[in-house]
């Protein structure tokens, strides 16, 4: 049988209709709320997984799960679906520290000696405040998230470590700060971390489903993370928590629950007006106590995000001038990237009433269906396109800025300079790991705050790359593309180590400086997720449509198939300005 008669016979295929994923808490209210629905639902096939909350004016206008919890059990995500929440864990933790001076059993301002044993004479200093607000001058992390790590043991090992700078002189965000703060919360209580959480805070908000191993998670459906077709499972089959996670990350809840928060905040429940002036006033970095608390064109907006390499990633933004809140937890990553950076922006204006495009209708079939497809193609004026199947999705991959202007700037209007952009970031980055960071660092905006932590970043990579294998033999850029943003700019440089797999930086520039660097696992460039359009196919071809979540826009394309049906022998662009067709490279 052809490729064109399975994919007709697999349309009825496709991931699970969303009323399956119906449920008690599941709302869908007035205009608003539908046109939120049917964005997230049209998104869905091309890559979206998790649930949504929003709610404007005290009212939810969304609740509602959107992809799948579980994808060998094609279980749905529903509005119950329990999430990890990664590091929205820290504002339960500085709420505990505040209802324990609410109680009188410490003061913010207090020294870390005071209610932990054993601090150095370097830290002698050091108070929880700084801790609250990333200005410890203390690393961010000490080991992955999940090792048996214990509270006294982590303690000992944090402490141990030199500081990076005077506590109080800057912001530099830490979970190792918060991990103590969470041993503090168990000395000065008498209580677990969890537990004093449970009692003081999730109960009296009605959050029954947030936690780490308290609630009964028996009843409940907790959402199982991908990073493309790999399966990361959940938390609860992992060892947890131990102590590189406890107070900064790794707490599982729902959207409801969540919102019960933001509820419980706006009255005197559980925190007290003075406690949450502290909590919600802006220190340095425009960070108060376990929340971002900036100001934007929409008014005051306090949020904060979460996640973790294994496709668990979310947000909390609180829109408090505009009543507006949105709650997003997700269960897989996006084109390498946590899926919140893709659609928070198109989130937010759909939350406001502005229109945000649709992707066209499309099939999602099997992933083995769509494997007739993969492969590499060839544009006429250089570069290629590598055409890979993830997560049930065709995934158009760009290799060479030719290749990327084609999927990111369809209709020919890539900016000026990108070329001399990678150029700049290949060289840069070469002299740092040869051990001159002078380059990097004359085009790093705010260098004065970001200079020693970017240098910290390049020489633990090369420390690693020397321990592991040969050490970083080659450095090369892949391509520059638009990233969320406006204005802003990714570039992606590929490190290559003997005997080791390959890494990543993506540096982020805006109006000529590098506002962010970052090293990734993934290349993450501007992948397009893609899915056939068989209604619209002809003699010969298969259309597509190919839509990127974070800018967003549909790109329109087709393979040709050979004469036999069953293989792709070409990929073409439907681009404004005419046709391009890449040819299949054998």
């Amino acid at each position: 049988m052809s490729w064109k008669s399975a994919l007709l016979t697999l349309i009825c295929f496709c991931l699970p209709a969303l009323a399956a994923g119906q449920s008690s808490e599941t709302i869908v209210r007035g205009d608003a709320g539908a046109r939120l629905d049917a964005w997230f639902s049209r998104i869905t096939p091309y890559g979206f997984s998790g649930a949504v909350l929003v709610a404007r004016d005290g009212e939810v206008i969304l609740n509602r799960g959107y992809g799948l919890a579980d994808r060998a059990r094609a279980l749905p995500n529903a509005a119950e679906t329990i999430f990890c929440i990664g590091s929205i864990t820290k504002q339960f933790t500085a709420a505990a520290l505040l209802k324990l001076e609410m109680q009188g059993k410490l003061h913010t301002d207090d020294p870390l000696s005071r209610h932990l044993e054993g601090v150095p004479e370097d830290k002698a200093g050091l108070t929880l405040h700084h801790l609250l607000t990333h200005s410890s001058g203390l690393v961010q992390d000490m080991g992955p998230d999940y090792a048996p790590v214990e509270r006294d043991s982590s303690v000992r090992r944090i402490l141990s470590q030199y500081l990076e700078f005077a506590p109080g002189a800057r912001f530099e965000y830490s979970n190792v700060g918060y991990t103590l703060l969470a041993a503090v919360v168990e000395k000065v209580s008498g209580r677990p971390y969890e537990q004093f959480l449970r009692e003081e805070l999730f109960l009296p908000a009605g959050m029954e489903h947030t936690g780490y191993r308290l609630p009964d998670w028996n009843a409940c459906v907790v959402a199982r993370n991908f990073t493309g077709d790999d399966d990361n499972g959940t938390s609860l089959e992992r060892p947890f928590p131990y102590w590189n996670l406890v107070g900064n990350g790794g707490i599982l809840s729902t959207t409801m629950d969540m919102y019960r928060w933001h509820e419980a905040l706006l009255g005197e429940t559980i925190l007290s007006a003075a406690a949450k002036r502290k909590i919600f006033t802006p220190y340095l970095n425009d960070y108060g106590y376990g929340w971002d608390v900036l100001q934007t064109p929409r008014g005051t907006l306090i949020q904060h995000n979460g996640g973790g390499r294994l496709g668990n990633n979310s947000e909390m933004r609180r829109y408090v001038d505009a009543g507006v809140v949105t709650i997003l937890l997700c269960n897989q990553t996006y084109g390498g990237r946590p899926l919140v950076d893709a659609v928070r922006d198109q989130l937010e204006a759909l939350a406001f009433g502005e229109a945000v495009p649709l992707p066209p209708e499309a099939a999602a079939v099997g992933g083995d269906s769509l494997g007739a497809f993969a492969g590499y193609y060839g544009l006429p004026d250089g570069g290629e396109f590598q055409a890979e199947v993830r997560g049930g999705l065709l995934w158009i991959i760009p290799h060479g800025q030719a290749a990327v202007n084609r999927l990111a700037f369809p209709g020919g209007e890539a900016p000026p300079g990108l070329d001399s952009l990678n150029a700049l970031a290949a060289r840069v980055v070469t002299e740092a790991f040869n051990g001159n960071f002078e380059p990097l660092g004359a085009t790093l905006k705010d260098r004065e705050r970001r200079f020693e932590r970017v240098r910290g970043l390049i020489e633990n990579i090369k420390r690693v790359a020397e321990e592991v294998g040969g050490g970083i033999t080659h450095v090369r850029t892949l391509g520059t593309t638009p990233s969320p943003g406006p204005g802003t700019l990714m570039t992606v440089v590929e490190l290559n180590a003997k005997g080791l797999p390959n890494a990543y930086l993506r540096l982020f520039w805006k109006d000529g400086k590098n506002v962010g660097i970052a090293s990734s696992p993934e290349a993450g460039l501007y992948a397009l997720s893609c899915l056939p359009l068989p209604q619209q196919s002809v003699s010969g071809q298969i259309a597509f449509a190919g839509y990127h979540l974070a800018r967003p826009q549909t790109v329109n394309l087709a393979f040709k198939l050979t004469p036999k049906g069953n293989r792709a022998s070409a990929l073409i662009l439907l681009a404004r300005s005419g046709e391009v067709i890449a040819g299949r490279l054998e």
